[in-house]
């Protein structure tokens, strides 16, 4: 088996929960656009999903511009980072590897909204590499993001460890040849 020589990590779910704060931001600009959406309908569809992949199907007939609409969510989120709980375990554990490993953060999230989840927490120094939706072309489940933050910390992909809360997540790094692993967030980490 190939040496570990990297821990690339997902944002949200993994690191953070987002999830009240994606769905404030989200409802608000969908809302602004005259779409209302309940919280399991939003977490149903969005769930380990780009935008670019949930939000078509969330404004359905309504005449409201995907791209516009997730640009105005990027807008609004960094004022919900009080809705949001890090994962003190996995920060201590990605704390402690440092020494050992390249560590990055891989997420589909706007660079816009992981910076500002990242900036509440002061967690940005402890990553090598940071890859967001806006880095790659095809989100998660396709490989890319892993791939980019593979030749980013210039390890080859086998040489990798991703922890993911989504299946679509888990799906992007296996299928970037990672090993990986689920990670279930819990507040009381």
């Amino acid at each position: 088996m190939v040496e570990l020589a990297a821990l690339l990590i997902d944002l949200d779910g993994t690191l953070v929960d987002t999830a009240d704060a994606n769905y404030a931001a989200y409802a608000a600009a969908l809302n602004e656009a005259g779409v209302a959406i309940g919280r399991e309908d939003f977490d149903r569809a969005a769930t380990g999903r780009h935008w670019s992949q949930f939000l078509p199907c969330l404004i359905g007939a309504v005449n409201a511009d995907p791209v516009r609409i997730a640009a105005r969510k990027r807008e609004i989120y960094p004022a919900m980072a009080a809705r949001t709980q890090v994962n003190h375990g996995l920060v201590e554990l990605a704390g402690s590897l440092r020494a050992t490993l390249k560590l990055g953060l891989v997420t589909s999230a706007s660079r816009t909204s992981a910076e500002a989840v990242l900036d509440a927490y002061g967690l940005a120094p402890l990553f090598a590499t940071v890859v967001t939706g806006d880095d790659v072309a095809e989100p998660k489940p396709a490989p890319d993001a892993y791939l980019l933050a593979a030749t980013r910390l210039q390890v080859s992909p086998g040489q990798c460890l991703a922890l993911e809360d989504s299946a679509t997540g888990l799906e992007s790094a296996r299928r970037a040849g990672m090993r990986t692993l689920r990670v279930t967030f819990s507040a009381t980490t």
